[in-house]
């Protein structure tokens, strides 16, 4: 039997263009604006990601936005 700190989830594919590009995107700091299903829009920059969710900083104080990656409809650099 595993114990809990064995148990590994899913891994992010990094063979994958779009999990590079993040990864790009999160390396450099990259402002960027994503909207999601039902319309709604955010900008910040992305800290970190994993197979399920992107963090997204949307202002320096406040606290990271998780975003299930499944809701992004569009997400594009911003200038």
């Amino acid at each position: 039997m595993q114990s809990f700190f064995e148990q590994r989830g899913p891994r992010l594919d990094t063979s994958s263009p779009s999990v590079r590009h993040l990864q790009e995107l999160i390396r450099h700091q990259s402002p960027v604006h994503m909207e999601l299903e039902g319309g709604q829009s955010l900008q910040g920059t992305i800290r970190w990601q994993d197979p399920d969710f992107l963090a997204i900083q949307q202002e320096r104080d406040r606290p990271l936005l998780l975003v299930n990656r499944r809701m992004i409809v569009l997400l594009r650099l911003l200038s």
